[in-house]
């Protein structure tokens, strides 16, 4: 009885689930303390960290060696609601995960006419999702199993020990070397390699069998994780048409990845219902992007910058719905505006304010959130981040920063098979530290 139970189980979950990939959609801006208090630094030329924002001005920095490190702590508590599909009422789930260590790294040695560099970071991902009562996708199975339209309703009355836990890491490490051809015009070449590790566990327990001992509790769990890696290029140009004025571009190529699933001993249902393949590749391409950025010395003290970042996102390969549609289409691409300013309050002291809105361009929403297991949980829309901070000289070679990034998310509302579900993110909270040394 309990293996024909088992069957219908496994039945069940491949009729239910419409896709199973895991598309990285969020791309990371920040990746310095320096970055966390303006939002705003794709024409900053003084600091190390523009190894990722401006590669052709690190031909501005003094002579010699520069060194740049960072860490963020992210506080992220997004939620949803929607009607429970077993009749029980409206359910809520949130996250309870923080992200501790999330490192940067950037490292430069620079001369009056060129420039090498490195640096390790994450352009992309870099969250962690924790949900540990349950979320929509955990109700959304036990609903497809056991509710009146589930093959095994006749078997089981009810679910628990619902969970989701999931983490997404784009590790990014790149080289490259920045040129002055003249007083007026740098330019930067590098190469990037960005290794993936992907991870997801989750499970339900179908309980309260109808049939008592002849039908025990089932539990069903998905426990795999993802790794790939590939390279793309970097290209930056920087142009300073007058004194105090700064106007600079960089291109990031996109890169190839495929993802290689291994399915974990304790997973006990994916194998079975072709949830996940122990070995398949899945593509899912980090998308290229464009940076532009113009800064402004207004006065000796006060200076300001403008930001745009596009992400060509429908340009790559993200795989496909079972329909056949494109999931990076689906996705859309995506832009944001900025725009900052500092102001050097005592001799070693700068505070500094910036925003960056950013706008999810969706092909078609809902379809992107139903193609892709756990996405609902770690969901983005238009937002908008505020950063406030400030950059303390301990020394002429020694500075310290300290930046808060709040992001402010609009609400949305998904369609999905069991139903709307309602998401709010509130806000996002970023505490960010490092420290600008050169040599």
């Amino acid at each position: 009885m309990k293996e024909a139970v088992s069957t219908i189980v496994i039945l069940a979950c491949m009729l239910m689930i419409p896709g199973v990939s895991c598309a990285q959609i969020y791309n990371q801006t920040c990746q310095s303390a320096e970055y966390a208090r303006m939002v705003n630094r794709n024409a900053a030329t003084d600091a190390a960290d523009i190894t990722v924002y401006n590669p052709a001005g690190l031909v501005d920095l003094a002579p010699g060696f520069h060194l740049n490190i960072s860490n963020q702590i992210w506080v992220r508590r997004p939620s949803h609601t929607f009607t429970d599909p077993l009749g029980t009422g409206r359910l809520r789930f949130e996250n309870e995960g923080v992200d501790w260590f999330i490192p940067s790294l950037h490292a430069v040695y620079s001369t009056s006419r060129w420039s090498v560099f490195g640096a390790v970071y994450i352009p992309g991902g870099g969250a962690a999702v924790d949900y540990p009562d349950g979320s929509y996708s955990t109700r959304a199975l036990g609903a497809a199993v056991i509710g009146e339209d589930g093959p095994a309703y006749i078997a089981y009355k009810d679910i628990t020990n619902e969970r989701l836990k999931g983490s997404s890491r784009y590790v990014a490490a790149s080289v490259g070397g920045a040129y002055r051809v003249s007083e007026q015009v740098s330019l930067a070449l590098g190469v990037r390699t960005i290794s993936v590790y992907n991870t997801i566990q989750a499970g339900v327990t179908l309980t309260r069998g109808w049939l008592g001992p002849l039908t025990p509790d089932i539990p069903l769990i998905v426990s795999i994780e993802e790794r790939g890696q590939g390279t793309g290029g970097v290209f930056g140009i920087q142009i300073t048409p007058v004194d105090r004025v700064n106007i600079a571009l960089h291109v990031e190529s996109p890169v190839r990845l495929n993802l290689e699933t291994r399915i974990r001993s304790k997973d006990t249902i994916s194998k079975d219902a072709g949830l996940f393949r122990d070995g398949q590749k899945l593509r899912r391409d980090f998308p290229g992007m464009l940076g532009l950025g113009a800064s402004f010395q207004i006065t000796d003290k006060i200076r300001g910058e403008v930001n745009v970042n596009y992400w060509f996102q429908k340009a790559v390969d993200w795989g496909e719905t079972h329909e056949g549609e494109d999931i990076s289409d689906l996705a859309g691409d995506s832009w944001s505006v900025g725009l900052a300013g500092a102001c050097e309050v005592l001799p070693r002291l700068e505070l500094s304010l910036g925003m960056l809105y950013t706008v999810y361009d969706w092909g078609d929403k809902d379809a992107y959130y139903n193609a892709n297991l756990g996405a609902i949980e770690v969901f983005y829309a238009d937002d908008l981040m505020v950063g406030f901070g400030f950059g303390y000289a301990l020394h002429p070679r020694v500075k310290v920063n300290l930046g808060t990034g709040i992001i402010l998310y609009r609400d949305e509302t998904i369609q999905t098979p069991v139903g709307a579900v309602k998401v709010e993110n509130t806000s996002s909270t970023a505490i960010v530290a490092g420290m600008n040394c050169s040599f």
